[in-house]
Parts: structure tokens; sequence; C-alpha cells
């Protein structure tokens, strides 16, 4: 065998020396024959790493070889491997990290995008590039940068995976014979599952490595029976002596100058080129830098500070293993100076700088979810509660819909359950849903990891492949929701059942006390077992939360159904309250206010604001029900009235790619809109109502939440689709309208915000006449010179009496109030030009019109410049001056 760097290594020599193992020589040199073998053609598959993962440090055989060196150095020369287990670990080292490269897959047998992980791994990639879920169209033709990039992700992500299958991969010489990595049968056979599985283990969990090679593995029929292979000291020494791989041989300069290193590369590259090999004293690898690292290098310092802490991670945890097993420990066993920044710098030089660790901590984690999970985010309402779980339980079905559709599988009925159950603890809120269900490794961790969003997570898409590739979109985006469940009590209880596990499957994890103590997490027991996938998540309300009424017999849950200018205090139903916090339910929502006497009924049906009559609808907006009677003292303003009244105008929107996005209507009446206009509409944060809502406007719009409270939203619709839909509406209204009157300026205001064009709309009032956007560019061109004044000071108020002025006739009245289309105004929606969109604005481009642009920038000037005390008109006899501004026809 040819010695090459990493064979000239003590642990190799000992293994194969001739002064070693010399009683079965023609064994040991079959087994160094073989490696020599399995080395060459592994090499050649290596050269393809770098063409296919440029970014990456070295991966080839200078890499393969170095560890040789660094397993002598971490093992000791107390730790002597026999011929079978030396080949056993350079076979590993020779296939461990094969798989980075796309001939790896192929020999591996099948192509890196046929892969079932290819659609979730695409899928986050066009996700960043879009900003969106991607079309199914998408997925099947990807731009070519996207594709690129999930490619190099899937090739990290399953190298491991893959690397198993290598030693037994084969692939068809050109003469037509099969060719395989390990080419001696005998000893592929008895070694190849077993290479296999050490190379990937490098990625493993501990326990995954103990409990896989927990016994040591006897020997071939052609091989002495004392050269048993002990796989757990050969993974321990793999993972050890990969992650210490840090020197400069792995990050040549040379390699990093002429491979266009990208920027979240380079500081990878330049803490390892400045690393000089590891030296062994006193049971600690010692690594040293003495060029050091300058100010504009600190983000590599740090890097190599942090990876050298998991080196040091990874050599105790394989110590405490070999010492529990029983086995020889290793000679190293952590790393030195990186017991803080400082001690670290001492070797690794900072260059004109000191290294002070200011890193973000939390000292009090359960203080800040009690306090960023509770009533200091959502405020004092306990129904925000509820508002989350039904939030979460919807994501959880809507996930499972979208994965079945995306498999092509049967069809899937998701649906939401929620009631009240009392026991010997006291009353329990119960939400339970039928969707895709969590892991003990989800529910114990990413579960529970605040601020940290799990539906899209790496642990979650990995259980339900196919899911980021789907059209799922969750509204839980910020990780917080759940938290907010201990503002109705401090004992919780979560079960679930993920959706590829068995009833045996079911998982609970139990708070006892809130987030103060510790949860709970265990298997189910038998009688436990939940039948289908899901969650069902139990809170034990707090004292005076809920009641029975004396009436029904059925539970209420005591709170405030907040509405913004109409409340219902008190006891409400369940059934009563979740249509007004839930509008537009993503699922089918089963509610029993008499649980057990009354089993779960339905309630709401998915989508179903798209079908429903609208004035259960606008009920639902409003927060009231059909039982009561309207209030006859305030009847144009109560909110059942308005229902009645405005319910039947609802439309449906569409996008202009037919996409439904809200349900509503103009609501065209002055005194109704000036009072009640701004709280007669909500946007949703997907299927919970939020506080934002559209001026001037009757009804729902879908949209996504803009905070983390989730009490704002921005709506799906598009300003351009938005103006659109008010154009449609607002010449509805013109065509039925009998006569212009003061709320046609209002409406034009709204108008305006919203986007909409004026069309026949009668806006401006001018002596004698109301004009249209086309009939002020005519009495404009009849005119060479204006004068705008709002509305407020056309009119002359006697005690509670007000009096038109009579106007002069080159006086024009122009609205210049202006108010946001959407209240409050989302980031990120809002039309490009404000004044433009107000009716001044509107009035400037019919004087641009009429009189040109330079007459135009001429009046915008004089109403930036502020107004001045002009007469405009009379009343009785009186001259009157309003506040105003006057525009003239450019020479």
């Amino acid at each position: 065998m040819q010695h090459t760097q990493g064979t000239k290594a003590g642990i190799w020599k000992r293994a194969f020396g001739h002064d070693v193992y010399s009683e079965s020589p023609a064994v040991r040199d079959r087994f160094s024959r073989a490696l020599a073998d399995t080395r060459e053609r592994a090499n050649q598959l290596a050269l393809d790493i770098a063409t296919d993962l440029p970014e990456f440090t070295r991966h080839d055989e200078f890499h393969m070889d170095a560890l040789w060196e660094l397993a002598d150095l971490i093992a000791g020369p107390g730790i002597s491997l026999n011929p079978a287990e030396a080949f056993v670990l350079g076979g590993a080292i020779l296939t461990h990290d094969l798989a980075m490269s796309r001939a790896a897959h192929q020999l591996a047998g099948g192509e890196l995008r046929g892969r079932a992980e290819w659609p979730d791994a695409l899928a986050i990639e066009l996700r960043r590039h879009l900003g969106r879920a991607p079309h199914p169209s998408e997925l099947a033709s990807p731009p070519t940068e996207p594709a690129l990039a999930a490619e190099k992700a899937l090739l990290r992500a399953l190298h491991a995976e893959v690397a198993e299958s290598l030693p037994l991969s084969s692939w068809k010489s050109l003469r037509g014979d099969s060719v395989y990595m390990i080419s001696d049968a005998d000893i592929r056979t008895a070694y190849g599952r077993l290479i296999g599985s050490i190379a990937a283990s490098h990625h493993w969990s501990y326990d995954d490595v103990v409990s896989k090679f927990s016994a040591p593995i006897g020997v071939p029929g052609f091989a002495p029976v004392d050269w048993k292979v002990d796989g757990l000291l050969l993974a321990l020494l793999l993972r050890t002596a990969d992650a210490a791989h840090l020197d400069s041989s792995r990050a040549p300069d040379l390699l990093a100058a002429i491979r266009n290193l990208p920027s979240d590369s380079v500081e990878h590259w330049v803490f390892q080129s400045r690393l000089q090999r590891p030296y062994l004293q006193n049971g600690r690898l010692i690594f040293t830098a003495p060029d050091g690292f300058s100010r504009d290098e600190m983000g590599a310092w740090w890097l190599a500070y942090d990876t050298l802490n998991l080196v040091d991670s990874e050599l105790k945890g394989a110590d405490t293993i070999l010492l529990e097993k029983g086995r020889t420990p290793l000679l190293a066993r952590g790393v030195a100076h990186v017991e803080s920044p400082r001690e670290f710098s001492s070797v690794v030089l900072c260059r004109d700088w000191e290294p002070v660790e200011a890193r973000i901590k939390v000292g009090d984690v359960a203080g800040l979810v009690r306090r960023l999970g509770g009533s200091e985010l959502y405020g004092s309402d306990p129904t925000i509660g509820l508002r989350e779980l039904l939030t979460n339980a919807c994501d959880a079905v809507k996930a499972r819909e979208a994965l079945m559709l995306y498999r092509g599988g049967r069809p899937f009925f998701g649906r939401v359950s929620v009631w009240i159950e009392e026991d010997s603890s006291g009353h329990w809120l119960v939400c339970s849903d039928n969707g895709i269900g969590m892991t003990p490794e989800v529910l114990g961790r990413q579960f529970l990891d605040f601020g940290c969003s799990s539906w899209l997570s790496p642990e979650v898409v990995r259980d339900n492949i196919g899911l980021l590739a789907s059209r799922f979109e969750p509204t839980g985006k910020f990780g917080i929701g759940f938290f907010s469940v201990f503002m109705m009590g401090n004992r919780v209880e979560v079960w679930s059942r993920p959706l590829s596990g068995a009833p045996s499957d079911t998982w609970n994890l139990e708070f006892s006390s809130g987030v103060e103590v510790r949860p709970i997490l265990r298997r189910a027991k038998r009688h436990e077992e939940m039948d289908e996938p899901g969650t069902t998540i139990r809170v034990l309300l707090d004292e005076g939360r809920t009641q029975r009424t004396e009436a029904d017999n059925a539970y209420t849950f005591n709170a405030t159904a907040h509405s913004r200018n109409y409340q219902r205090e008190g006891a409400i139903l369940l059934s009563e309250i979740i249509g007004h916090i839930l509008p537009a339910p993503q699922a089918d929502i089963w509610v029993s206010d008499n649980f057990p006497n009354e089993n779960p009924h339905l309630l709401m049906t998915k989508d179903d604001w798209l079908t429903i009559d609208g004035v259960s609808l606008l009920q639902r907006v409003f927060g009231v029900t059909d039982e009561g009677n309207v209030d006859r003292r305030n009847r144009e303003f109560d909110p059942k009235f308005l229902a009645e009244k405005f319910g039947p105008k609802l439309k449906t929107i569409l996008t202009a790619e037919g996409l439904p996005v809200g349900r509503a209507c103009l609501i065209g009446e002055a005194a109704t809109a000036l009072r009640y206009g701004p709280y007669s509409s909500t946007v949703t944060a997907g299927p919970t109502r939020t506080e934002t809502r559209v001026n001037a406007v009757m009804g729902l719009f879908i949209g996504k939440p803009s905070k983390a409270a989730r009490d704002a939203a921005v709506p799906m619709i598009s300003p351009k689709d938005m103006a659109r839909w008010v154009s449609l509406e607002l010449a509805d209204l013109v065509r039925n309208m009998k006569k212009p009157a003061e709320w046609c300026r209002v409406l034009g205001e709204q108008v305006s915000a919203l986007g909409g064009d004026h069309g026949d709309l009668p806006t401006w009032q001018v002596k004698g006449q109301w004009l249209t956007y086309t009939g002020l560019v005519s009495w404009l061109g009849e005119r060479d010179s204006v004068i705008g004044v709002d509305s407020l000071y056309a009119a002359v108020r006697v005690g509670t009496d007000a009096y038109q002025v009579d106007l002069l006739e080159n006086v024009v009245l122009v609205e210049s109030g202006w108010s946001p289309a959407i209240d409050p105004e989302p980031a990120g929606w809002s039309f490009s030009d404000h004044f433009s969109n107000t009716v001044q604005g509107v009035f400037l481009r019919a004087i641009a019109e009429a009189w040109g642009e330079k007459s135009m920038m001429s009046a915008m000037q004089e109403i930036l410049d502020g107004h001045s005390q002009i007469a405009i008109g009379s009343h009785e006899g009186k001259e009157v001056h309003g506040n105003a501004f006057c525009a003239t026809r450019a020479s």
C-alpha cells in the first residue's frame, strides 16, 4: 500500500505494521490492499466535491489523510486498532463526506433532484427568492439560482445519510463490469454496512451512536477470532477527528483566492487558514494562531472560538461515553484555552482589539415568557389565549390539508373542536384538532422555543416531507402565541400524535405551574392514546373564568368581547365569542356550550365567510347575534341594524388572479361613514380578527399578521386591486345616486384614500352645481384663475344651524382632509404617493389636464406654502372669507 501523509500515522502503523500483527500476515495484507483500493476510488469521487460545493473547505484526500493523524493524536499510544478495525475506520474516513457531490448520489442509486427531500429543499430557496410559497409550476421549472442553492443545501444536509449506502454501492465500468467501492467481496459483505453506519454517525446524536454501536462485532471466517471491531470507539474517533480538523491545510489561501467564495463562507476559510495544526498537552488539544486576527477579521475570530468550543464538547462527550462503557478513554479529553474569550486570545491572537463577549443574554427566561407571552404583549383580554389556540389549531389542520393535497392522497376533512369540561381540578378549556400533530422531539424542543415558530422548522419538515413544497402558509410566525394560554390558567396539558405516528406515539407535555416550573414530557398511557393524529390542548381555567348559566346549564366564558365601538361584557357562550374572534375560519369549527350533555356541533365551516349571507358575516364582524332587538333610539348606528342594512350589499372581492381576498361594500352614506365607518370592517390575521380596518367600508378583508401580538394585519389585497374594486363600487353608487349632496365630497375623499377612480362622482362643488372630474377639467378650461377652499369654510354657522355660502364664480370646494386607506396603516402596504391620492391631488391632476404641467406645479406650491384668507362668497349680503389658495393658468 502506498504510504501517504495519513497512513503514516502511528495508529495505522500499529494496525498494519509487520511487527504487530505478524501471526496472520495474509489477512492483514488483504485488509491493507482493500483499503488502498477503496482509497483510490474515494479520491476520484472526492474531486467532485470542490466542483459542486466550492465554498466549502477541503474534503479531498488531504482531509482524509489528516483524519488519520488527528485520530492518532486524539487516541494516543494507549489505543491500538487491529487490521479489521483499521480497515473499518479507514473506510468510514474515506466515505463520510463523499456524498457532498452529485456523483456520489448517482453512485448511491438516485439523482439528487429525485430525492423525496428535494421539493422541500427547493421550496425553501424559492420562498426566500420569491417571498411567498411557490406555485407548483415554479417547483416543476424553478429558476436556476434557487435550484442550485437547493442542491447545495441538500448535498450538505444529506451527505451523512447517503454515506451510509456508499460502501455497498457499485457502478458499471466501460467494459460493463460491476465495480464496487470496496472491491474485496468478502470484506465488503462483512464490513460494508458497518462502515456506512460509522460514516453516517458523525452527524448522529451521542444517544444514537451509543445505541447503534453498543457492543463490538465479531469477525468473518477468514480473520483471526480476536480481531473484533469496536464500532463505538471507531465512531467516536471519526467524529472527534473530523471536528478537530480545522488547520490551514483545510483552507489554503490559494484555493480561497480562485474559488470566489460567497460572503457567508469567507469567515470559515479565514479562521481555518490561520489556525496551525494542534498539539496535545496535559490531555487537551491546543490550537494556535500566532499571526492572529485583525479588527476586520473579528467575525472569523469569534467563529474560531465557537467552533473550538464545539470540538471541546465533542471530546468531552466521547470521553464520558468511553468511560461509562468500560472502554479505554481517549488521550485527548478536551480543547485547552477555550474557557473564556480572553483565555483563547492568549493562543489565537487579537490584533489591536479586545475579545469582550457581549452576547445578548436573557437571565429570566420564565419572566420573559410570562411577560411577552401574556398581558405585556396582548393586553388584559383573556380571549387572546382562546384566539391563539384556535389560530394554531387551524394552522395544524391547514398543514395537513396542504400535505395531503401535495401528496395526491385522499381528501382530508380537517376540524377544530372546542369545549369546556369539568373534573375534580376545576373547569378545563379544551381545544382539539386533527392536524399534523407533533413528534416528542418537536413537542419538547421547537414547541417550547419561545420566539421561534416551529411550523416550517427543519424538524417539522423532516417529519412531514412535502410540507414546504406544498402551498402551506402558517398564520403563526412568531413562536409566541401558545404562551398566551397562561393568561387563562397556569396548568396546561398538551397531547399530540404526529401524522406519521401510531396511537402509541401519543405524547403528553404538562405544565403544572405556568412557565415557572419545567414541564414534564412523557409518553401517553394506553388509555390516553389518541385515535388519530392531531393535538389537544387543555387549560385549567382560573377561578371565575367560567360558570354555568341557570337557564340552559351551558358553560360561559367570562370575558369582554371587544369590537371597536361595541362590546359585550361578562359571561359569553363559547359559540358566541368564537365567531367574533374567528370571523374567517380556516377549518371546520365544532363547539359545545354544554359538554358532555351536548356533543360539539358544527359552528362554522372552513372559509364560510365566502358563502354565508352578508348579514351573518357582518354580525361576526360587529360581535352581535340574531338574538336581541335593534336599539330604536339609536337605530342608524345599532350594529344589528347596520348588519341587516348593509349585509345584502356585500360583494366578494377578487384579485386580478381570481383569489378571494375580501367581502365588503362601500358605505356610501355620510352619517354612517362618519360615525360608524371607522369601526365597520376588519382585516384578519389569517382566520382571526384584528384592530386593522379599511375606512369607509363595511365587511371583512383577509390578511396576515404584521405584529407579534397579531392585533394588526396587512391585507392580502394589493393597493392596485383595492383601487380597482373601489372604482367599481363607486360606479355602482353613482348610478343609484338620486342627486349630489354634501356626502359626495366625503365619499370623494375616502375613494381617493383607497386609490379609486372618481369617475362620474360629483366631488367638486362650484356656484350652482356639482362637478365630476371631467366637468372640473372643463370648468377650469374656461378660466384663467380659480380659488380652492375646503368645504369647512363654505358654511356659516348660526347657533346649531349651518348655511351654505353663496360662492363666487371662480371658487371651487376642494376637500383638504385625508385619512389612510387602512388604519392603522401597515408597513409595506400603501399607495406610492399619498398626496396624489387625496382630493387635492386629483384636483391638481385636473389642473394639469386643463392648464398644463407648469400651472399644476405652481398650484401645488401654493398649497404647500399655506392658505391665505381670501373672499370666497357671501351670506345675507356680507362677504365671507375662507382659508383658501389661488391657482392661476401659466402664461
